[in-house]
């Protein structure tokens, strides 16, 4: 898996979206979901992350490849990423 994302273009990874799913979106802004503590799993580079901390829960990502955590580093410095 990490070599996926040392090799390839961020914007050529299938399952990397920049955006959260629709659904998602929809669950927190109707407030079905309130901010909480959140862990993702499989964060790949955060994204989805990202997001969740930006709209106040208290997130944790977790992937299996190091490179991915790193470019999610990159991203958003204001919470935990784990290998």
């Amino acid at each position: 898996m990490d070599r996926i994302y040392r090799k390839t273009s961020l914007n050529e990874i299938p399952w990397n979206f920049e955006s959260p799913p629709k659904e998602l979106v929809k669950l927190v802004d109707s407030g079905k979901v309130k901010p909480c503590k959140t862990i993702d799993l499989g964060c790949g580079t955060g994204n989805y992350a990202i997001y969740l901390a930006s709209r106040g829960f208290d997130v944790i990502g977790i992937d299996i490849s190091p490179t991915a955590i790193k470019i999610a580093l990159f991203s958003d410095l204001s919470f935990f990423w784990f290998t």
